[in-house]
C-alpha cells in the first residue's frame, strides 16, 4: 500500500526484454537506499517487487498482465519515473490510500499553464486526462484519483462524450518539478487508479437488487 506522495524520481537505467515481460533497472538516490529484496515499490503508479538491488540501483520485473493493463511496457532507458516505497507505520499519511493496483490507463488531452496573477503567486498547471466511461461511477468532483502515482484531486468532471469523459486535475509548481508531470504532454498515456473506498461501496451497494437497479 502507498499514499500517492512521490518520494523522487528516478531513471530507467535498463530495460530488457524476458519471457515473462520485461526487466528494468531504475536509478534512484533516495528510494533505493531504503528497499531491501522482496520490498514493494510503486513505479508510475504500479506496485512492482524488487528483485535486486544495490545503494543506487534497484531491479524489478513487470509481467505480460500488467504491461497490458499500464504505460510501463512504454519506458526505455533515460526515462524519468516516479517513485515511492510502501507505507510504514510511522509515514504521514499525506495523500490518499494507494494500492499500486491500476484500474486502466488513461490519455492526456491537454495541459495548459496557469499564469499568476500576482508576483507573490506561483504559477499552475491544469491536465485533462481521457477516460473511459465505463469508470466514470468511480470518479467524483473533488475526490481522489492516483495519476502515475500521484495522489490528486479532482478538479473538474464532465460528462461523457461518446465512449469517453474527462477529468481535470490542477499540479502546483512542487508537483511539476518533482515528479514526471513537467514532462507530461498532449496525447501521453497515464496509469489510472480511482479510488478503492467508492469502488467497495458501489460494490456493496451493487448487491442490492433495488439499488443494482438505480446504479444502470
Amino acid at each position: 500500500m502507498f499514499t500517492g506522495i512521490v518520494e523522487e524520481k528516478g531513471i530507467v537505467v535498463k530495460k530488457t526484454k524476458i519471457n515473462e515481460g520485461f526487466k528494468f533497472r531504475v536509478r534512484s538516490k533516495q528510494v533505493a537506499k531504503k528497499l531491501a529484496l522482496s520490498d514493494s515499490v510503486c513505479i508510475n503508479g504500479v506496485c512492482h517487487t524488487v528483485t535486486t538491488k544495490s545503494k543506487t540501483e534497484f531491479e524489478f520485473t513487470s509481467m505480460h498482465e500488467t504491461l497490458k493493463k499500464t504505460n510501463i511496457g512504454e519506458l526505455n532507458s533515460g526515462n524519468e519515473v516516479n517513485l515511492e516505497g510502501s507505507l510504514t507505520l510511522n509515514k504521514k499519511i499525506g495523500g490518499h490510500f494507494v494500492f499500486g493496483h491500476i484500474d486502466d490507463t488513461g490519455v492526456v488531452t491537454d495541459v495548459k499553464q496557469i499564469k499568476a496573477e500576482k508576483k507573490k503567486d506561483s504559477d499552475n498547471w491544469e491536465y485533462r486526462i481521457k477516460i473511459h466511461k465505463k469508470h466514470a461511477q468511480y470518479v467524483i468532483y473533488v475526490g481522489s484519483i492516483a495519476v502515475n502515482g500521484v495522489s490528486l484531486t479532482v478538479a473538474e468532471v464532465t460528462k461523457p462524450k461518446g465512449n469517453y469523459f474527462e477529468v481535470k486535475v490542477a499540479i502546483i509548481p512542487f508537483t511539476y518539478n518533482e515528479t514526471t508531470f513537467g514532462r507530461l504532454k498532449k496525447g501521453d498515456r497515464v496509469n489510472l487508479e480511482f479510488d478503492f473506498l467508492g469502488k467497495y461501496v458501489l460494490n456493496l451497494l451493487a448487491a442490492n437488487p433495488k439499488i443494482k437497479k438505480l446504479l444502470k
